[in-house]
């Protein structure tokens, strides 16, 4: 590469001195390891394992047999046809270790399969491909520490024990061997090279050392990618960006901008990206000058004013930021586009006295129509705008523009850390886009205030993430999870947290812009995403937002946005684990849910073992989702939930009740049939007595679906008269039977299928923390109370059930009517106090005050002022 990034060099000795815990890093350890034929080198393919997308064959995550951090490293050979050597190299980025005889390799391993004990050939390579050979001895079948001086190696003449690259090692191992590594470093008294497990510092180091290759790596991948349609655009920004082929990329830059059109003008990738365009390679205030042609530059400007002159409407930044247009992505995506575009021309010698139109007809211009303006209305004299008349007659510029949308996303960001954030909760599928957003306001809002307030939001986003999440994968609630349960590919927001943890560059059509900006991770939540071990257990609360106002006629201008200023009465509830996740979002019965509020709802149960290990309720369809995909199943079902702890109780919702601009065209239905996801990803899966159990990793589950017998209960129900002939006897056994048999599974056994739609689900967590088996936690869970009362009605019954452990609590859960669940004889309080509530964050309700602490690291936020 011929411009940006200087050569990199990386010596990891100088990088951790530190006595700190060492740490693992799910994304970089897997990479690490490699193998080859006797005569080739570990580091051969390590193009590929620097790809984002890299899936090893042989190396897997261990997170349930590890001596140190949260996982360990497996090696099954067989995986990959018996190779002669594996090991692993210092780096994927250039790093070297700076060695001396007077260390020591130091490394956890565990061997199981006939030949892989006892003692194998190590060999270490510096730079010039001088080797130093010896043994490593004393593999076992159980995990130990093994220790090889390194003054025991016979090392090459020349060898440069300050510039090694790689460490490989050769067996001779059965088909069945699988070989554990763990807790793998180089050390001599307190210096300590990690190659696994690494110091926070030696982590944050090398993350900064090799950035500029990380990215040059995912650009070049991006500028070689020559894909039509979305690819081309972002290709173009990558070649400019590494400074190669420049006729190309104005060209490819030239025929996406002719493209441009009211019909794509609220596309969430071409905006943004044309601004980023403009601050990284304009004549006026590019980073880089002179990539872009003046004529490219012309065309540019020219778009950008086409596309967001009538978007940006001066009266709609004057309004509540709870005003979300189209979706909650796309809303981002308008107003931090007007800030960023309103500054680029107010510096602009030919547009900076130009005037906007500033027809004040409400928010959404172009998103689709508004419906009916009334009669004598001609619709081409609203400009794709809404019903309202907010105008005052005034002329305002671009300089205007930029002051009044400054003070609008000022006021966004702090309410969002103020009530929670965001609407489209966790989201695989639009995190992404909403991120790209915040960071285009973050890095090129040209106010120093505005960028220090989104930095401290970025920093309380990725905290509030990363204690969710188990190494990559985040547990607990989630809004517009469409499609999909999740599974090994649900990594659209870990790719961009890992690439500030030191991971591969995903410079993709959605991800490239997470490459060039210099937001930093705070220490806290790195510490926080890479030591699920030492957070231990607990619980997090935190209120959501998103409940609609509930006033009709809705406002005018509003026709194609949420209106949700409340106080919103969403409590999201996750119980977090080393080894899973359980969770959900209440929601209170009377609840006024927006459009976004219903859709793509995700509640459950995930597991660190795999990430295709989960337990999710999912509505059943007909062979098809509601996107015309294929699929036996999707996520637009509403459901009623109770959480606490390790037992998280659902019921699909009766009813609920929406409002919704008059435009969106999907809504969850009622009375849909339901089951629950469980997939084939387990160790073991046992039915016992209505229950199914599974165990994942150190992790168990037990689903219980819940359903009265109504033939047995019709058949012992004594006589009533008159009126009552249709309700319970008064003098009826309290309790109803239950059935075992309630459900059947679909025929690859991956969906529990539920025979009644409104069958209760109880899913109760455990892990060997707790249980040193299956069956002593499937004893445990048969055990607990468990019974169904009557009501007045037949069949609408309320569930009593208390969950294990000496801490549960028994829950009451009305399953014929929308009532407050209650746990341990107290209502769920959906008006949370606080925003954020955890051992390691916590905010008072609307206070903006947030303190993040853990292992040391306080950190305190201020939203307030």
């Amino acid at each position: 590469m011929k411009i940006l990034f200087a050569a990199m060099g990386i010596s990891a000795a100088s990088l951790s001195f530190a006595e700190d815990k060492p740490l693992d890093f799910w994304d970089e350890e897997v990479r690490l390891f490699g193998v080859v034929s006797k005569g080739e080198s570990i580091d051969s393919s390590l193009s590929k394992r620097r790809d984002y997308a890299y899936k090893s064959e042989a190396f897997a995550l261990d997170h349930a047999d590890h001596v140190e951090g949260d996982l360990s490293v497996v090696y099954t050979p067989a995986k990959l046809g018996m190779p002669e050597r594996f090991g692993f190299v210092a780096g994927l980025w250039g790093e070297r270790w700076d060695l001396s005889k007077k260390m020591s390799l130091r490394l956890w391993v565990k061997a199981k399969g006939g030949n892989a004990l006892g003692t194998w050939k190590v060999r270490l390579v510096d730079t010039a491909g001088k080797e130093a050979n010896g043994e490593l001895a004393g593999i076992g079948a159980e995990w130990k520490e093994l220790k090889l001086p390194l003054s025991k190696l016979k090392a090459a003449a020349g060898f440069d024990w300050g510039n090694v690259k790689l460490c490989s090692f050769e067996a001779a191992f059965s088909e069945e061997a699988r070989i554990h590594f763990d807790g793998v470093r180089f050390e001599h008294g307190k210096k300590h090279i990690g190659v696994t497990d690494k110091t926070l510092d030696q982590r944050m180091a090398e993350a900064e050392a090799s950035r500029a290759m990380r990215v040059e790596v995912g650009m070049k991948a991006a500028a070689d990618n020559n894909k039509e349609g979305l690819y081309a655009p972002v290709s173009a920004f990558a070649k400019m960006l590494l400074n190669e082929d420049l006729e190309t990329a104005n060209r490819l830059l030239v025929e996406e901008l002719k493209k441009s059109s009211d019909a794509n003008a609220w596309g969430l990738l071409q905006t943004p990206l044309y601004c980023r365009f403009y601050y990284m390679f304009s004549s006026r205030y590019g980073k880089f000058p002179g990539r872009m042609t003046p004529e490219t530059e012309k065309l540019l400007l020219e778009t950008l004013w086409d596309r967001t002159s009538a978007k940006n409407d001066i009266h709609w930044a004057r309004q509540s930021t709870w005003y979300l247009d189209g979706s909650e992505n796309h809303d981002l995506n308008a107003k931090a586009c007007n800030l960023v575009t309103s500054r680029i021309f107010m510096n602009e010698p030919d547009y900076k006295d130009r005037i906007y139109p500033d027809y004040g007809f409400g928010g959404s211009y172009h998103y689709g129509h508004a419906g009916y303006y009334g009669p004598d209305i001609d619709p081409d004299t609203r400009h794709g705008g809404g019903r309202a008349n907010l105008s005052d007659g005034k002329e305002y510029n671009a300089a205007d523009h930029y002051e009044a949308w400054l003070t609008f996303l000022k006021t966004y960001f702090r309410e969002r850390a103020e009530r929670g954030f965001f609407l489209e909760y966790a989201s695989y599928g639009y995190t992404k886009h909403s991120l790209n957003m915040v960071d285009l306001a973050y890095q090129y809002s040209g106010d120093e205030e505005l960028h220090a307030l989104i930095d401290d939001f970025l920093t309380l986003f990725w905290a509030e993430w990363a204690q969710v999440s188990i190494s990559g994968v985040r547990g607990g609630p989630k809004t517009r999870h469409h499609k999909t349960v999740g599974g090994p590919d649900d990594k659209a927001t870990a790719d961009l947290i890992g690439f500030h943890l030191g991971g591969p560059a995903n410079a993709g059509v959605w991800w490239y812009w997470n490459l060039i900006n210099d937001f930093k991770l705070h220490p806290v939540v790195w510490k926080m995403a890479l030591d699920r071990e030492g957070m231990g257990s607990f619980t997090y609360k935190a209120r959501g937002i998103g409940e609609e106002e509930n006033v009709l006629p809705r406002p005018l201008g509003t026709e194609r946005s949420l209106v949700v200023d409340t106080d919103a009465r969403f409590l999201k509830s996750t119980y977090v684990t080393p080894n899973y996740t359980l969770g959900t979002q209440m929601d209170h019965p009377s609840a006024v849910h927006s459009h976004l509020s219903i859709v793509g709802r995700w509640h459950g149960m995930t597991f660190s073992q795999s990430p295709e290990s989960r337990i999710v309720p999912v509505n059943l369809t007909d062979g098809f989702n509601v996107y015309k995909k294929k699929s036996p199943y999707d996520m637009e079902a509403m459901y009623q939930t109770v959480h606490h702890e390790r037992t998280l109780i659902l019921q699909q919702s009766r009813r609920w009740y929406a409002v919704h601009p008059e435009w969106y065209p999907v809504n969850a239905d009622y009375n849909q049939p339901v089951g629950i996801w469980i997939g084939n990803q387990w160790d073991r899966r046992l039915e016992r007595d209505g229950w199914i159990f599974v165990q994942s990793g150190n992790a168990y589950a037990a689903v219980r679906p819940v359903l009265w017998d109504e033939a047995y209960e019709k058949e012992h129900k004594k006589k009533t008269s008159g009126n009552q002939v249709y309700f319970n006897a008064p003098d009826d056994a309290p309790t109803v039977k239950l059935r075992t048999d309630c459900y059947r599974w679909s025929e690859d056994k991956s969906l529990l299928l539920l025979e009644d739609k409104f069958t209760a689900t109880i899913i109760e967590a455990g892990s060997k923390a707790d249980y040193p088996t299956l069956e002593a936690f499937m004893a445990d869970v048969l055990d607990n109370p468990i019974a169904l009362y009557k009501t007045v009605v037949p069949g609408d019954n309320v569930l009593v059930y208390t969950g294990c452990g000496d801490d549960a609590q028994e829950i009451v859960f009305n399953c014929g009517a929308r009532q407050i669940p209650m746990v341990g004889g107290e209502s769920i309080d959906y008006s949370y106090p606080m925003t954020f509530d955890s051992p390691y964050m916590k905010s008072e309700y609307k206070s903006g005050k947030i303190r993040i602490e853990y292992d040391g690291e306080t950190l305190d936020l201020d939203f307030s002022n």
